[in-house]
């Protein structure tokens, strides 16, 4: 249960890295004037040996006098919390998922579940959202990653230190997004979920270099513009439409005395409807760290 609540924190863009030569970090500084924040992109879900962090992490967090999440980290812990995710993550009435996807696409899913020695049944009335959530777990930890990643690393931290902390939105809007996530294109979305879990062992290793340096330009290239191409309501739904609805918040804490240090999501970042291009339109100046 633990471990499911912490891919509600923004999971999917764990899968959102790709290859880059781009010597920077994955930390921006956004000003205005004489006033500026820190964002930096994340990935939700890392190994041992992924620590320590690339040093302008620590360096913004030293800076900032106050941390903001995607979502409520402290509520996300609460065990009410995760009773009351997992009722909103399951079909009731008897429905299935197996009723609302194509046979071929449901048999790809029972081979997949299968190999990794899970019961489809035990499966079949989980939601999409949760079927992402329940599989990546099993593929990431497959992979031997398994340990917290940029975002609960720095809250506890924070925690720790007595700094303030903010979110970008509500842990229920979460819920909600996840509940409905594929909502009417269930069988496109549980399809495009297997191809990406199956090629994520060889794509692991490209993530982390990519998400280390920072390169936006080649993570859009290579990974959002596919993904747009391919499932456009599902990019529309996961990035374009919560960075639009952040975006204020972000711009209202950019015109604060406070330093903030806003950690979200790497894919958040990247392309022409990511944060910092969206930033920059609203005539901010972006640098990489």
């Amino acid at each position: 249960m633990k471990r499911i609540k912490q891919f509600t924190l923004g999971i999917i863009c764990f899968f959102f890295l790709a290859l880059t030569a781009h010597a920077g970090s994955p930390v921006w500084k956004v000003s205005k004037g004489n006033r500026h924040l820190y964002i930096g992109g994340t990935i939700h879900i890392l190994g041992e040996s992924d620590y320590p962090l690339p040093e302008a992490f620590d360096a913004a967090y030293g800076e900032a006098d106050i941390l903001a999440f995607e979502t409520d980290i402290q509520k996300s812990r609460d065990p009410e919390f995760t009773k009351t995710f997992l009722a909103k993550m399951v079909y009731s009435n008897n429905q299935t998922l197996e009723q609302l996807i194509k046979p071929n696409t449901f048999e790809d899913f029972r081979i997949f579940t299968a190999n990794r020695g899970i019961p489809v049944e035990s499966m079949n009335q989980f939601k999409p959202g949760l079927v992402l959530i329940a599989l990546t777990l099993v593929e990431v930890e497959r992979l031997g990653v398994s340990g917290i990643g940029v975002d609960e690393f720095y809250y506890d931290k924070a925690t720790r230190d007595n700094k303030k902390m903010l979110h970008l939105e509500s842990i229920e809007e979460q819920v909600s997004f996840f509940e409905n996530l594929g909502k009417g294109n269930e069988n496109e979305l549980i399809a495009y979920i297997l191809k990406d879990l199956e090629n994520l062992p060889s794509l692991l290793p490209i993530m982390k270099t990519s998400w280390r340096q920072g390169d936006n330009p080649t993570f859009d290239k290579a990974v959002l513009v596919p993904l747009k191409k391919d499932f456009p309501k599902f990019h529309q739904s996961i990035l374009v439409q919560r960075n639009i609805n952040w975006l204020p918040r972000i711009s209202a804490m950019a015109a604060t005395p406070e330093i903030e240090f806003i950690l979200v999501g790497a894919a958040h970042l990247a392309g022409k409807n990511g944060l910092l291009a969206l930033l920059r339109k609203q005539g901010f100046i972006v640098k990489n760290q």
